[in-house]
């Protein structure tokens, strides 16, 4: 008889987003103990925790640990707040600050997380953005005054997704036609991933793996 090793569950807002952890975490080692599995949007997040807990996987604790993860988007607090009812609703325990672990009736540990990470704004692309920026500045010399433009012609700040669809343009050189999906882009261009800028992220994985 097979016998099966316990793992944690990283659930993540959307496709791009566990794709990005999930390659962060194979290319720093720690994808052995780690199921990335994606919820769809926050939106859907309390349907699809109530479909997990009914899962064999669930009711068999396949899982050691569940950890929830979304984007900050423009509001650290609000995300924060959401992940909290979620949970709450869901499950009957409350998670008070992200990274902190939770005993369930049911047997394991459940915890949020929001990126970029505590008291920080933004989502995934910002993190692949800030780690590009720091290896080839000068990919973003025009990239940001193009942003900044947009911004004064608006009378708001471009969404991120918009800075970081323009650099998979921008990264791809003088011969780029198209933009790139992040499933295209991880494949072809240069995520830094050893960079600063996934150090908070990469340590949470690795306190979650062991």
């Amino acid at each position: 008889m097979k016998i099966r090793t316990p793992k944690t569950l990283v659930l993540c807002e959307g496709k791009d987003d566990e794709l990005v952890m999930q390659t962060l975490a194979s290319h720093s080692g720690l994808d052995g103990h780690l199921v990335f599995l994606q919820y769809g949007g926050e939106s859907k997040l309390r349907e699809y925790l109530k479909t997990l807990m009914a899962r064999s996987g669930f009711q068999n604790r396949e899982y050691t640990k569940i950890l929830i993860t979304r984007d900050a988007d423009q509001n650290y607090d609000a995300a924060v707040q959401s992940l909290k009812d979620a949970v709450h609703e869901v499950f009957s325990v409350n998670v008070v600050t992200p990274g902190e672990w939770v005993e369930l009736s049911t047997g394991g540990k459940i915890s949020t997380w929001v990126i970029c990470g505590p008291n920080q704004t933004g989502m995934i692309e910002t993190l692949c953005l800030d780690a590009v920026r720091a290896k080839n500045p000068e990919q973003f010399t025009c990239l940001d005054s193009f942003m900044d433009c947009l911004e004064a012609q608006w009378g708001h700040k471009p969404h991120e997704k918009v800075r970081f669809t323009l650099w998979t343009i921008i990264a791809q050189g003088k011969t780029a036609q198209d933009r790139l999906s992040i499933p295209y882009a991880i494949k072809n261009l240069d995520f830094n991933w050893d960079d600063p800028a996934y150090a908070s992220l990469r340590q949470l994985f690795q306190d979650i793996s062991g």
